[in-house]
C-alpha cells in the first residue's frame, strides 16, 4: 500500500520534472542528441512500467487493436516535431541576424521591436522555461481553435478518436494538425531568435509532457493539478459528451485559467472507454491510413461542432 502511494505521488515528478531537468542539463552541457534520446527512451519505458504498477484503468493497458496505428502516428509526428523545432535557430538567425533589425526600418519600429529579442543573459534553465511557456500558450491557442472551426476540428478529431488513454497515444495526431499546432507554438520563438541549445530541448520536453498527459498511471499531483496539464486533468479533455471543450494546455493550465476553459471535477474523471472518443462517431476509422483521409471527407461533409460552452472548475 505504501509503495503504491509513493508511486502515485512520486512518479510524475520523476518522469516529467526529473527527466525534463536531465534533458535540459544535457543540452546546457553540450552532450548532443543521442544521450537525450536515451533519456526519452528511458522515460517511455518507465511510463509503461508505472502504468502497469498503478493503472488508472487496467483495461486501458490492454491493446485495443491500436498498437501499430499509434506507433505509426508517433514515429511520423516525432519526426515532424523535431524537423520543425530544430530548424528554428537557422531561420531565426537568417531572419533576425541575432536581434539586429533591418536598417531600412523606421527608427521607432527598430526601437520597439528590439525589446523583443531573446534573453540570452538569463540562465539556461530560465531560457528553456521561457520558451516552454511561449510554446505552451501558442499550442493551447491552436488547440482551442481546433474545437471551434470545422476544418481544424476535422483534423483534430483524429486525436479525439482514441478509446483508451495510455502514454504512447499522446502523439496520435493527424500530421497536418500536428504541423499547425507546432507552427503556432514556434513562430513566436522564431521571431525572438531562440538559440539552438534551447530549441533542441523542446521536442523532448513536448514528448515527455504528452507521455504524462495521456498516461494510464494513477498519478496524483494534489494542488499542483491546477498548475500542470497532466493526466489527472487532461482526461476530462477526452470525454465524448462535449468532445473535450476544456483543458487545452500542453505543459500548464495557464492558458485555460486565463480563458476560462479549465475544468476539474473531483470524482468525475472518465474511467471507461465508453466515456472517451468523439460523440456520435463510433464509426470513426481506426486504421492509420484511413485516419489520414477521414478529415478531408469530413471537411466536404461538415458535422455538428462540439458544444463549445465553458465549464466551471469544481474542486
Amino acid at each position: 500500500m505504501m509503495t503504491k502511494a509513493v508511486l502515485r505521488y512520486g512518479s510524475w515528478p520523476v518522469l516529467f520534472l526529473g527527466m525534463s531537468a536531465w534533458i535540459i542539463h544535457l543540452a546546457a552541457t553540450g552532450h548532443g542528441i543521442l544521450p537525450m534520446l536515451g533519456v526519452l527512451a528511458l522515460a517511455i519505458g518507465l511510463t509503461f512500467l508505472v502504468e502497469h504498477s498503478i493503472p488508472y484503468q487496467p483495461e486501458w493497458n490492454r491493446p485495443h487493436g491500436d498498437i501499430r496505428r499509434d506507433w505509426l502516428h508517433a514515429v511520423v509526428n516525432l519526426t515532424l516535431n523535431r524537423a520543425l523545432l530544430w530548424t528554428l535557430p537557422l531561420f531565426a538567425w537568417m531572419s533576425l541576424s541575432d536581434g539586429v533589425w533591418p536598417a531600412e526600418w523606421p527608427f521607432w519600429a527598430q526601437a520597439v521591436l528590439s525589446v523583443f529579442t531573446w534573453p540570452t543573459e538569463w540562465p539556461f534553465w530560465a531560457q528553456v522555461l521561457f520558451a516552454v511557456l511561449i510554446l505552451d500558450m501558442g499550442i493551447a491557442a491552436a488547440h482551442h481553435a481546433s474545437h471551434k472551426f470545422h476544418t481544424l476540428w476535422a483534423l483534430h478529431a483524429v486525436h479525439h478518436s482514441v478509446k483508451r488513454l495510455y502514454g504512447f497515444n499522446g502523439l496520435m495526431k493527424h500530421p497536418l494538425h500536428q504541423l499547425i499546432e507546432t507552427l503556432t507554438g514556434v513562430l513566436p520563438l522564431l521571431l525572438l531568435g531562440v538559440p539552438f541549445e534551447v530549441a533542441i530541448t523542446l521536442p523532448f520536453l513536448v514528448s515527455l509532457s504528452l507521455l504524462a498527459q495521456h498516461s494510464n498511471a494513477d498519478y496524483r499531483l494534489g494542488p499542483l493539478k491546477f498548475v500542470f496539464a497532466h493526466a489527472e486533468t487532461h482526461r476530462f479533455h477526452h470525454t465524448n459528451d462535449k468532445n473535450g471543450n476544456y483543458n487545452y494546455g500542453l505543459f500548464t493550465n495557464l492558458y485555460d485559467l486565463l480563458m476560462g476553459t479549465f475544468h476539474y471535477q473531483k470524482g468525475a474523471t472518465p474511467s471507461t472507454s465508453a466515456e472517451l472518443g468523439i460523440g456520435g462517431r463510433d464509426d470513426y476509422p481506426k486504421d492509420y491510413r484511413a485516419q489520414l483521409v477521414q478529415p478531408f471527407v469530413d471537411m466536404q461533409n461538415p458535422r455538428p461542432m462540439p458544444d463549445s460552452s465553458t465549464v466551471k472548475t469544481k474542486a
